[in-house]
């Protein structure tokens, strides 16, 4: 309870905790027996798990685009 306090208090997260990368949605799905491509638009992301931000991931690279 006093680590929620204090979180909510805190003027930033520092997004220490981040989730694995996930695969974006894409607008429509592909046809039935179809794959999606894995370099398809809009790519990746990554959550932060205190604050719920999400940041866009370069699967290439394997790190956070900033």
């Amino acid at each position: 309870m006093l680590e929620r306090i204090l979180q909510l208090l805190a003027l930033s997260c520092r997004h220490k905790h981040l989730s694995q990368p996930f695969a974006a949605a894409a607008a429509a799905p592909p046809k039935p027996g179809e794959w999606e491509e894995i370099g398809s638009d809009p790519g990746h992301y990554v959550v932060c798990l205190d604050c719920g931000k999400r940041f866009t991931y370069d699967w290439a690279t394997m790190r956070i685009v900033r």
